[in-house]
């Protein structure tokens, strides 16, 4: 019968029923004891509230009476004597101490009886008493009056019911006439009292006590009527009459106080109520008083019930229910755990009987040889493998001794013995054959009986003969080390590697394989990886070398693995040898070394080429542009032809050099993508503008179309995509003789990464290109054939930079024609979609400010406010029109002092406004500036127009305003600071006769107010002055605002030397020695100004602005100072020139200069230099323009950042040059140091 049959089944719902009904029982108990303790607190709290409720109405009824007895005590002063004076009542009320020891009462007052007949006499009477203002009120005839005479106390409140008459108000009438009727104190219905106000109202009461004259009868009615003195009452306010009875009671009850007789006034309506509590206790009685009954409910507040609460009782309750719940957890945890110790009892019985037959099953399965013998070494049990080992039946090995199979052991005892020095043994079959074991030994049951394990070593031996072969055979060295750093086992490719013969390396430490240097250090770092064994391989991010034992060093790359063999740690180490590796390597990077120089070479090739081209070309485009345009007029027409194609071949061969610059760009990579929001109609519109001059030159059709479905607005590179389009443009229109270009652009959809996918598509009816020749054409200086190029003209670099720019964008291009059939070239880009923002609807022209008028034609706001405040600035009022039509209907009705344009409105061209403007009479001479991201047409020019590229700086925006001001006819302000009185009055008088608004200052300070406060287009300095120098007065005015633009006289009697006008130089200064009363030099120094402010111009002045400027001319390449000043002669400059930086900066320290060119490129000092001391050192403030033929990338920053004030590359185009100097000298300048001095 099987053991496990009896064993008892678990039962753990038992214990658990148990502490369940011993909780609930004794629960319930508690709970049923707490809740009639809960019942009887309950009845017995509503006892106490009934008691304590009833001793509040008596505590109102004991109050009143007292106010009663208050009452009779001052009657019985009032008959007490025959005339009570103001003092008396005062002095007797105030020995009552009413509101201190009855509070709750308002006043106590003293009303006399009287008639109509008497009103006279009492009015004397209280004017005798010194009551001027006392008046018996309401106003009227009645038959009887009973005005309040005294009140106490004497507040602003009571002060208000002196001279009522209480007769006149039927509530009060009422109470008083039953007093009277009865001769005792009356109780009045609710009312409001009078010395209410409209802050906190209270309803109230009075409490009336007739006083009767003493000596006469009052038995009767008509007896006390005919006897009636007066009367005293108590005025009672009901919320402070209850606060005054409860006192600090008031918190714990809520009042609810009426009068049944009088249902329209309650005297308190209680406030629990109104907060919509539900209170638990509740006592409603009915008062008797003094002729009124009253309804009194006093009601428990929640204050009032918290205070009855006994959390000692929930306290108890609970305490009782977790003792409960403690016990019960106990008593069942009890019978759980005797359970549960019986059930594993049982368990441990049973699992010892299945361990013993699976020890049993176990030993008879092992694959390892096991036999079982007593401590006299005969076998008691030997399993199945131990029989195919010891090759015999399985029942031939029970019984037989150890020493059978284990030769030399008699006992296990002496197997114990031998297995400390080694496991490894030779065992012998019952046939006598011997077999290599490894032998472990276990004692059982306290060495009464032991376990031999006996695993068969035959198979391992063949695998580590089999594993020696393999590391022998190995193409890398392997090396074993064990515990201590000594080698175990090297193989023959080690000793190939490192020049050793085997026996030479066994048992040594490793580190002889390192250099010397590093085996000190080594063996540090080999203890730390034995520590922490793991797989690493080493030398692959840093150079690692061995030593060979010639001494050579042979880099290396080792693989580390740990070993366990039996008890012993031992560490593999694979080494390669990566000579060969490190070989090819260094000659990798030679080769990629030589490739960078190449590119470097390349790099300042370029650089170097482009400057030595752009130099000569500089000359010869300068001058073959003077020889054609044939100014002196000395040229035959055949030598004007000839120099016209000697200036268009320069300018196709410049073109080539900046195309091979930014092919170069392009292929190194080094350009780089500015992408920003643009209007694609704005782009279609500034390319047509460009264009549209060459097209007509050829009397060709030029269209641009943006069709349905393209973003108005786009994200891409506006300068890569104009280049685009225009190479591609330039290119239609330069192989088309007849018919039309047209540049259309269309939307493909979106792309899976959510950008557009806008097509540009450039179609010509021109020569037409051979499908065969389709990829030809996009190859660098690569033509259709030679005829080509000799026909039309290029490089061939156009196309290949342009679909080099395409693909630096992730587009693609490609093209459709064929012979005589036109082209089609199609540009594909990915692009981001931007958002145009919704136009609010058009408002009218916006005016602002005061002045001469100032019409603003532009379309974007933001830039349009920066122009209105620098007009307001300048003292120029603004109107902005936002389109053409708008600008339109104001010139045909309005005149204006100037025009600002932009040439891209929404509704019209600006040149078609601007045609417009010119064809009307008044407008025929009004200035022009036109500021306009479309470039200016070649060959454009209009006299009374500026025309302005954008962006543009605040500078030139505000020389613009500077050249209007010019131009107005106003009275222009100068500042004078001298602190001499007297000759500051005869300067001020002199200068106010030029016609000037003049503002005298005695010294500095002075002038820095009023230059703060005002603009000045002139200023009239004295160098001594009390405070401080001239200089230092200049310097603050130029921080406080800008001098530029600003004439600046220096009058002064002191000597000027060349430092002080080097000083001076930076404010275009002009010095006027003093001469007592003379003021001729001062005069002709500020008229000649003043003709430049106001006198109309001649023509040959507004044609040569430039005229007679000083320009030093730092080169040093003779031709391009022969070519530069030739031109700059020809505007009627004066050119000084330096070769090198040293020479300029000596030339700028000997002679005034207007504004320095300065080459870049020069020997001894290049240009960078010289800007950088001129600039750092020696206080330069003139301009310096940066002259350079290099045209690389960073060229403008680099000149900016040593302190130029101007950029311009090499060859330089005369129009662009006379633009710049321009715009840096249209302002007057110093003239030579002597020109100002006698």
């Amino acid at each position: 019968m099987d053991d496990r049959a009896v064993e008892r089944p678990p039962r753990p719902w038992t214990p658990l029923l148990v502490a369940l009904g011993l909780l609930l029982g004794l629960g319930g108990l508690i709970f049923w004891q707490w809740n009639t303790l809960q019942e009887r607190e309950r009845e017995n709290s509503q006892r106490r509230f009934q008691l304590e409720a009833q001793d509040v109405s008596q505590r109102v009824l004991a109050r009143m009476r007292t106010y009663e007895m208050v009452l009779r005590g001052v009657s019985g002063l009032m008959i007490g004597s025959d005339q009570v004076s103001l003092a008396e009542w005062e002095r007797a009320l105030d020995q009552l101490q009413v509101q201190d020891r009855y509070p709750g009462i308002q006043a106590v007052a003293w009303s006399r009886y009287l008639l109509p007949e008497q009103l006279t006499d009492f009015a004397a009477e209280v004017a005798a008493d010194g009551r001027l203002d006392y008046q018996i009120f309401p106003s009227g005839e009645r038959e009887h009056y009973l005005p309040i005479d005294y009140v106490s106390p004497v507040d602003w409140r009571n002060r208000r019911v002196l001279g009522f008459d209480m007769l006149s108000e039927a509530v009060r009438r009422t109470a008083i006439e039953r007093s009277v009727e009865t001769g005792e104190a009356s109780l009045s219905a609710p009312l409001i009292l009078r010395q209410e106000v409209d802050v906190d109202v209270q309803s109230g009461v009075l409490l009336y006590l007739p006083v009767f004259r003493p000596g006469l009868p009052v038995n009767t009615a008509e007896q006390r009527r005919s006897a009636l003195l007066g009367l005293v009452h108590g005025a009672f306010r009901s919320h402070d009459l209850i606060d005054g009875i409860l006192g600090a009671q008031t918190r714990l009850f809520d009042i609810v106080l009426k009068d049944p007789q009088a249902t329209d006034l309650q005297l308190l309506s209680g406030e629990t109520k109104a907060n919509g509590w539900q209170p638990r206790f509740r006592s409603q009685q009915e008062l008797s008083l003094y002729g009124r009954t009253w309804a009194l409910e006093v009601i428990g507040t929640p204050e009032y019930e918290r205070s009855l609460v006994d959390r000692s009782s929930m306290l108890g309750l609970w305490a009782g229910l977790a003792a409960t719940l403690l016990l019960s957890i106990l008593v069942g945890g009890f019978l759980y755990q005797r359970d549960r110790k019986l059930q594993i009892s049982e368990r441990a019985a049973v699992a010892l009987r299945e361990r013993e037959e699976r020890f049993r099953l176990l030993v008879e399965r092992l694959p390892v040889a096991t036999l079982l013998c007593d401590d006299r070494g005969r076998i008691e049990m030997a399993n199945r493998s131990a029989a195919e080992l010891f090759d015999c039946p399985l029942n031939a090995l029970p019984g037989e001794t150890v020493l059978r199979v284990l030769p030399n052991i008699e006992s296990p005892k002496d197997l114990q013995e031998q297995l400390a020095e080694s496991d490894e043994r030779m065992v012998r079959t019952l046939r006598g054959e011997s077999i290599p074991v490894s032998i472990s030994l276990n004692p059982l049951h306290e060495g009464s009986s032991y376990l031999i394990n006996l695993v068969d070593l035959r198979a391992r031996k063949v695998a580590e003969e089999r594993f020696r072969l393999v590391v022998e055979a190995s193409p890398n060295a392997i090396v074993l080390v064990d515990a201590l750093g000594r080698i175990a086992m090297v193989n023959r490719q080690t000793e190939l590697l490192f020049g050793y013969e085997r026996q030479m390396l066994l048992g040594e430490p490793v580190e002889m394989l390192l250099p010397a240097a590093q085996r000190g250090s080594h063996v540090a770092l080999r203890r730390g990886y034995q520590a922490m064994p793991e797989q690493r391989r080493m030398g692959g991010n840093r150079e690692l070398f061995g030593q060979h034992r010639e001494g050579r060093m042979i880099p290396l790359e080792v693989g580390l693995s740990p070993i366990r063999s039996g008890d012993e740690n031992l560490v593999q180490a694979v080494i390669i040898d990566i000579s060969e590796r490190k070989a090819a390597e260094q000659k990798l990077r030679e080769q990629a070394e030589q490739l960078l120089l190449a590119n470097r070479y390349k790099s300042e090739f370029l650089a170097n080429m482009s400057h030595e081209l752009r130099t000569p070309l500089n000359s010869i485009l300068i001058l073959s542009d003077q020889l054609r345009q044939n100014l002196a007029g000395n040229l035959t027409e055949k030598q004007t032809k000839h120099a016209d194609i000697v200036h268009r071949a320069g300018s196709d061969l410049l073109q080539l050099i900046n195309d091979v610059l930014d092919l170069a760009k392009v292929e190194s990579g080094r350009m780089q993508l500015k992408l920003e929001p643009i209007n694609m109609q704005d782009v279609l519109v500034e390319l047509d503008a460009s264009l549209r001059p060459m097209a007509e030159l050829k009397g060709l059709r030029l269209h641009t179309q943006l069709e349905a479905g393209v973003p108005r607005v786009i994200h891409t590179d506006r300068v890569r995509l104009h280049q685009i389009l225009r190479n591609l443009l330039s290119n239609a229109l330069k192989f088309t003789d007849q018919g039309e270009v047209t540049l259309s652009v269309s939307s493909q959809g979106r792309q899976e990464d959510e950008r557009e996918l806008l097509c540009f598509s450039v179609r010509d009816t021109g020569i037409g290109i051979d499908p065969a020749q389709h990829e030809q054409v996009f190859q660098a200086f690569q033509q259709i054939d030679g005829s080509t190029s000799r026909r039309f003209g290029g490089t061939g670099l156009g196309l290949a930079i342009t679909r080099q720019l395409v693909l630096a964008l992730d587009g693609d291009i490609s093209l459709q024609s064929a012979p005589g059939q036109g082209s089609t070239f199609t540009v594909r880009l990915p692009v981001q979609a931007g958002s145009l923002s919704v136009e609010a609807p058009l408002e009218g022209p916006q005016r602002a400010g005061d002045g001469p008028p100032l019409l603003i034609i532009e379309d974007d706001a933001n830039f349009a406010a920066v122009i209105a405040e620098e007009a307001h600035a300048h003292g120029f009022s603004s109107v902005h029109c936002r389109t053409g039509l708008q600008a339109l209907g104001l010139l045909q009705q309005e005149s204006f002092n100037a025009v600002i344009l932009d040439i891209l409105l929404p509704d019209l061209s600006g040149w078609q406004l601007f045609r417009r403007l010119r064809a009307q009479p008044n407008h025929r001479h009004t200035p022009v500036h036109i500021i306009s991201c479309v470039p200016q047409p070649v060959g454009w020019n209009d006299d009374g127009t500026r025309y302005l590229v954008k962006p543009i700086g605040r500078d030139e925006l505000e020389q613009v305003f500077i050249e209007l001001q010019h131009g107005a006819q106003q009275e222009q302000a100068l500042l004078l600071v001298e602190d001499v009185e007297i000759e500051r009055e005869h300067y001020r008088e002199q200068l106010t006769e030029l016609g000037f608004q003049v503002i005298a200052c005695a010294d500095g300070e002075q002038a820095r107010e009023a230059y703060a406060l005002g603009q000045f287009c002139a200023l009239v300095i004295d160098l001594d002055l009390p405070d401080q120098d001239g200089f230092s007065l200049l310097e603050s005015l130029n921080q406080l605002r800008t001098l530029q633009g600003t004439r600046v006289v220096i009058n002064t009697g002191v000597d000027v030397t060349q430092q002080t006008l080097q000083r001076l130089r930076r404010y275009s200064a002009v010095v006027v020695r003093k001469h007592g009363d003379d003021t001729d030099a001062l005069c002709q120094a500020v008229q000649g100004f003043l003709g430049d402010v106001r006198a109309p111009q001649p023509a040959h002045a507004r044609l040569n602005p430039l005229q007679g400027k000083r320009i030093l001319l730092v080169d040093d390449d003779v031709r391009n100072v022969y070519a530069l000043t030739a031109l700059l002669d020809e505007v009627g400059l004066r050119v000084s020139s330096a070769k090198d930086g040293l020479e300029a900066i000596a030339s700028y320290q000997r002679d005034p200069f207007d504004l320095i060119l300065m080459d870049m490129a020069m020997p001894n000092m290049d240009g960078y230099t010289a800007t950088r001391l001129l600039k750092q050192e020696h206080g330069c403030v003139i301009p310096i323009i940066a002259l350079t033929a290099h045209a690389m990338k960073g060229d403008r920053e680099k000149c900016i950042t040593a302190g130029a004030d101007d950029y311009m590359a090499k060859p330089i185009k005369r129009d662009e040059l006379l633009a710049l100097l321009e715009r840096w000298l249209a302002m007057p300048t110093m003239p030579s140091p002597g020109d100002g001095l006698p």
